[in-house]
């Protein structure tokens, strides 16, 4: 299992860094793990852009983690995938996103490959080797009101990928530390976002659940 960045930028976009997206690599397959600004753009500069990606999961749909999913379903077209492509979604969003699809002419009636959309579930697995955990954030949770006001959701997730004995974690956006603690058990690798709490409270973190290797992302500039 490998981990690639994409992009590692804040909520405020800057020149050098694009957006939340990251590589999962296992068994010679991919997954993408939130598709911000730049999505597309990071992969045509990898030596081989047409990764096997084969699903694409959302942990939660502020732009800088889900704006470039529509780009990203473009730049596939274009560069003549035909494979299937799943993507996970927050449940609220499921729908709301397969509309979209159409008000961005993505027709699967002329489209060259399946798009498969789907609600994130608590547990899921990818080719026989790959399990994958969803634990909340809470990162919306401020949110809620207006969301709920406006008919809409505020679910946010962090992910727990496990393969070949190896425990891989990745945050997303979080309201705090404590309220992704419950989530996370020991692991070989924390992946967490520095945006919303502290280097003290990360490391306070990492010894109490016996982490490995911790790397900090979407840091402000």
């Amino acid at each position: 299992m490998r981990w690639h960045v994409l992009g590692s930028a804040s909520g405020l976009t800057v020149a050098n860094r694009f957006h939340s997206a990251y590589l999962l690599e296992d068994a010679g397959k991919f997954l993408l793990i939130d598709a911000g600004g730049g999505t597309s753009r990071a992969l045509a500069k990898l030596e081989k852009p047409l990764l096997p990606i084969e699903a694409v999961l959302i942990s939660h749909t502020h732009p800088d983690h889900a704006a470039g999913l529509p780009l990203l379903l473009q730049f596939m077209m274009m560069s003549k995938r035909t494979a299937p492509l799943d993507i996970f979604l927050p449940a609220f969003y499921k729908d709301f996103f397969a509309e979209q699809l159409y008000r961005f002419y993505i027709f699967p009636e002329k489209w060259p490959f399946p798009i498969r959309i789907h609600a994130l579930e608590k547990t899921f697995d990818f080719w026989n080797s790959l399990r994958v955990t969803l634990f909340p954030t809470g990162h919306l949770s401020a949110a809620a009101d207006l969301a709920r006001l406006h008919g809409v959701g505020a679910e946010s997730y962090g992910f727990r990928f496990e393969a070949g004995g190896s425990t891989f974690i990745y945050t997303s956006d979080i309201l705090s530390v404590e309220a992704i603690s419950p989530g996370i058990p020991a692991a070989d690798w924390l992946m967490i976002e520095g945006a919303h709490t502290s280097l003290e409270e990360i490391c306070r973190l990492a010894v109490e659940k016996k982490i490995d290797h911790v790397r900090v992302t979407h840091i402000p500039p």
